[in-house]
């Protein structure tokens, strides 16, 4: 039997987590004078190196692109993972806390070594899809017992959106496989 299912909205939801994110504010160190800076109709002047700026992730990209500025408070970085690779092994049945954006960061993390490291950029990716396949056990698992799980504030927008998908196609499975939807067990 051939299944064909129809594309999900999930990619689009995901694409709003991505424009979210790049919206969020981050800070940056800039690593040289700058006489004038104009963002988003925000004009600043005589900044200065070493300066902390406040930015949208769109705008700072842009200045660590062009070499002006580094990034002021890395997030995740490889230890973070290791840590919680090593927490998430270790409590079989409930999610990590991360950071809300933490996928994103990762990939973040992942650009930026692979343009200096091709084996750091691997090492970080093995570490990110190890925790992934936990967290997603994880989520997999609340979905077919059909539970909300008492950790759902630990999920990061990505995970939520797609334990909510979950739940509605094993409602939708459960609810035709079983007489009353498998409420009376």
């Amino acid at each position: 039997m051939n299944i064909d299912l129809e594309p999900s909205p999930l990619g689009e939801l995901l694409r709003e987590v991505e424009f979210e994110y790049m919206n969020t504010y981050c800070k940056v160190v800039l690593l040289k004078d700058v006489p004038r800076l104009e963002v988003a109709g925000i004009t600043m002047e005589n900044l200065k190196q070493g300066n902390v700026l406040q930015l949208r992730k769109w705008a700072a990209d842009k200045l660590v692109e062009m070499g002006m500025a580094k990034w002021a408070e890395p997030i995740v970085d490889l230890n973070y993972l290791s840590q919680l690779l090593w927490k998430e092994k270790n409590n079989v049945t409930e999610l990590q806390e991360v950071p809300r954006y933490f996928y994103m960061e990762v990939k973040r993390l992942i650009d930026e070594a692979s343009k200096t490291s091709k084996e750091k950029a691997d090492e970080i990716r093995r570490r990110l899809m190890d925790i992934i396949s936990l967290r997603l056990l994880k989520l997999l698992s609340y979905a077919a017992k059909r539970i909300r799980p008492a950790t759902i504030n630990r999920m990061t927008p990505e995970e939520s959106m797609l334990f909510e998908f979950v739940m509605k196609l094993v409602n939708d499975w459960v609810s035709h496989v079983c007489p009353k939807g498998g409420t009376e067990v």
